[in-house]
């Protein structure tokens, strides 16, 4: 399946391909913004907490172009043409229809809403999706900024789960309507 884009109210969100993902690691800009039509924050760098695992995300949909959609979307305002950030998940739904979802934005671009109103934007496409059931975020309870995002898209707390990374983090969830 192929995901296009995602329109909101200030926001285009495009999915990260192989090739935007390899531009973005080999610090081709020019490249970049012809590949995703966005300027990128200079120098350029991957959007918080995706630099570790673009490599993987890129030789996932390489192996299984059908992914796209299903990893890293970048989030670009439609008034500036600006990438501020990215969402997305950690792969396609699991065998209980569940996907994770995660969102950052790069510095700069905190506190405008433009998280809360991409998050918002994934979240209603992966509900369209036929196998998607529900859609979770894992946020350490330390993380105010990120809770407020995930409350404000509907996620309700449904518990909390051990990270290997982080340690205890909060699960929030929103299940679609049947």
């Amino acid at each position: 399946m192929a995901a296009q884009q995602i329109r909101t109210e200030r926001l285009t969100l495009r999915p990260f391909t192989p090739d935007a993902i390899e531009a973005m690691m080999s610090g081709d800009a020019l490249r970049l913004a012809a590949i995703t039509t966005a300027a990128f924050p200079q120098p350029l760098s991957p959007p918080p907490l995706m630099e570790d695992v673009f490599p993987m995300i890129r030789q996932r949909l390489l192996a299984d172009p059908a992914q796209e959609g299903w990893w890293a979307w970048v989030v670009i305002r439609r008034d500036t043409g600006q990438a501020v950030g990215s969402v997305g998940f950690g792969g396609p739904p699991d065998g209980d229809g569940a996907v994770v979802m995660g969102y950052a934005t790069y510095p700069g671009f905190e506190g405008s809403g433009f998280a809360s109103e991409a998050a918002a934007g994934l979240l209603q496409w992966a509900m369209q999706q036929s196998t998607v059931k529900r859609v979770a975020a894992t946020i350490p309870p330390w993380n105010e900024k990120s809770i407020r995002v995930a409350e404000k898209i509907g996620m309700h707390r449904v518990g909390g789960i051990w990270d290997e990374e982080v340690g205890d983090v909060l699960l929030f969830a929103a299940d679609k309507k049947t």
